[in-house]
């Protein structure tokens, strides 16, 4: 193979599989920042719909429970009277069914801790409180006295932020000729709702699995939730200050997408959002680090994969390219051959060359350049015989002429016995020069000089009856003759010429039978096509396929030991001339057949 045709191939294929390549490791990797980030934007939304959602119905419960009948009885009752005291205090303090209202407060979704009762002088009328046991069940206690101190109120209804804690502030209004006023407060763990929001979300491993980031703070950037929850109500900047630059962003309430990289290295893609209705900012983030990995991996396999095709692309182009312009190169040196005379040279490619073609059509012209070579030099040949025929004609009239001689002596010295015997000597040698000469020449050169008739219609079977009488038949006990004739057959011919062909083929094939006993079968018909056609089979010597091809057909060439060689020569000059053809089939040992095929013509056309 050819390296260097294959290295100027290989930026073709390669250049454009590579960059297929890049463009896919681009696409993936985006596809993942796509996927990762609509991730983290879905979970946000579905998490920040949910914590709403928990924390606006607590806040409907605690509404519902603020206008109550009963809390506001307990308010009016309790207005004159002296201030609870809470180390005493127990459930018969505050009504039953007021008491389990509150107490279903406190086991709502909100995971609200405490509820307090504050009269309008904001002096505390009772507070409840959601425990835990040992066995991890909720308990409630009234009036504890290791309450811790509630935040300043208002009688206006508002919520309040501290840490991880939202207060709930809930005005009680007394109707009446002396309306009283009172406050119902609530503390909500806002850890607990965002744990809690998180796993029924799905994100159950929220606080171990380190693929997925939950968070939320405050409008100071103190951390409100975290899964490592010792770093709550710690400011982001010291707990947590790789995500600083997002937690600025949500006390800016300002919502978006950015990254963050973990203390491990990982790449949070996250997603945040202020809660501005409860003063907190959310934020998901999901970690791209596997995701990009894969990516990565996905992508470099790709280029790897675009080299190793643009280079067997290459090499399987190479080897294609040069299995085919092998042929152009086999062409190329055939024709360089031909250009040194080798016509005998022939150009040999398989079937499936694309250079198939162009050898085929290169050997069909070498072939026709073969012959019309072959026909000048049969030209040649034959001007060379007329030359040799013009030198035995000079010989001819000296012959003549010596004979003249001898004649014209013999009248005054016939008596003389001398000078017969030497007359006789002289006729003896010239005759014999005479049939010297005769036998030197043929039949043919005659019939290719002078004016012959134009071809007309004429009746082929005549011809070729009369022919086989003067030839064939006086050598009828010494052959076999079968003729299968038509009635008439018409041809355009000149019938001269055409029975010198006749003539020919027929003494040809009595003389190839001359060594033994054999049949001459002489047949004539139309062919599958309407064309008019005689053979003449001989079952003499035959000749062999090389003979036929290289020799049978040019002048002088002949397997007789007496023959000039322009018979057959003449025969096909003469046939080709009417615009026939001739054809032969021979087998050694078996015989000869000679087939012409000649236009026929109608019996109406006949001359």
């Amino acid at each position: 193979m050819n390296y260097r045709h294959s290295l100027t191939y290989l930026p073709y294929f390669l250049v454009p599989l590579l960059l297929l390549a890049a463009l896919n490791y681009w696409n993936g990797l985006r596809t993942v920042e796509t996927t990762v980030s609509a991730q983290a934007q879905n979970q946000l939304n579905a998490l920040a719909g949910e914590v709403d959602a928990r924390l606006r119905n607590e806040q409907i419960d605690l509404t519902r429970a603020a206008l109550s009948s009963s809390l506001k009885d307990l308010l009016v009752a309790r207005s004159s009277a002296a201030p609870v005291d809470l180390s005493t205090a127990n459930s018969q303090t505050v009504p039953g069914d007021l008491f389990l209202n509150l107490t279903s407060v406190l086991k709502g979704r909100a995971h609200c801790s405490r509820l307090a009762l504050f009269d309008d002088k904001r002096v505390l009328v009772f507070q409840i409180e959601r425990q835990q046991n040992a066995q991890g069940a909720d308990s409630f206690v009234l009036n504890s006295a290791k309450s811790s101190p509630f935040p300043s109120i208002n009688s206006d209804k508002q919520t309040s932020l501290s840490n991880s804690t939202l207060h709930y502030s809930i005005p009680v209004s007394v109707s009446g000729p002396t309306p009283r006023a009172g406050t119902l407060v609530a503390d909500v763990n806002l850890s607990e709702v965002i744990s809690d929001a998180a796993s029924v979300l799905g994100n159950q491993e929220a606080q171990s699995h380190p693929s997925t980031f939950v968070t939320a703070v405050d409008p100071s950037a103190k951390i409100i939730y975290l899964p490592q929850h010792e770093r709550e109500g710690q400011l982001v900047s010291s707990a947590l200050p790789e995500f600083l630059p997002i937690a600025e962003a949500l006390t800016r309430n300002t919502a978006g997408l950015n990254h963050f990289r973990g203390a491990d290295g990982q790449d949070f893609v996250t997603a945040y959002s202020p809660l501005s209705a409860w003063n907190i900012g959310i934020a998901v983030g999901h970690d791209s680090s596997n995701a990009v990995a894969s990516a990565h991996r996905w992508g470099i396999l790709g280029v790897a994969l675009a080299l190793l095709g643009g280079i067997g692309a290459t090499v399987l182009f190479s080897s294609q390219f040069q299995r085919k312009s092998a042929g152009i190169t086999r062409v190329e040196e055939g024709l360089t051959a031909i250009a040194k005379g080798q016509l005998d040279r022939r150009i040999e490619l398989r079937s499936s060359d694309d250079a198939r073609a162009i050898a085929d059509n290169i050997n069909l012209m070498t072939e026709r350049l073969r012959t019309q070579i072959a026909r000048e030099e049969e030209t040649r040949q034959f001007q060379s015989f007329v030359r040799i025929s013009t030198m035995l004609t000079h010989d001819l009239k000296n012959a003549i002429e010596a004979l003249s001689l001898i004649v014209g002596n013999m009248e005054r010295h016939f008596d003389n016995e001398q000078f017969r015997a030497d007359a006789l000597r002289s006729l003896t040698s010239a005759t014999d020069k005479l049939r010297a000469i005769v036998m030197r020449l043929t039949k043919p050169l005659t019939s290719l000089s002078g004016e012959h008739q134009r071809p007309k219609s004429i009746d082929l079977i005549p011809i070729i009856k009369r022919v086989e009488a003067l030839t064939a038949e006086p050598v009828r006990e010494k052959y076999q003759i079968q003729m299968n004739l038509p009635s008439h057959l018409f041809i355009y011919a000149d019938p001269e010429r055409i029975e010198k062909v006749i003539e020919n083929l027929i003494l040809n094939a009595l003389e190839a039978m001359a060594d033994k006993n054999g049949t001459l079968t002489i047949e004539a018909g139309l062919t599958t096509r309407g064309a008019a056609t005689f053979s003449i089979k001989d079952t003499g010597a035959g000749m062999t396929q090389d003979f036929i091809d290289n020799q049978l057909f040019r002048p002088f060439a002949t397997t007789k030991k007496r023959g000039v060689g322009l018979g057959l020569y003449t025969c096909r000059e003469v046939v080709e001339a009417s615009a026939g053809t001739i054809e032969v089939e021979s087998a050694e040992g078996i015989g000869t057949t000679f087939r012409v095929v000649l236009p026929s013509a109608s019996h109406d056309s006949r001359n």
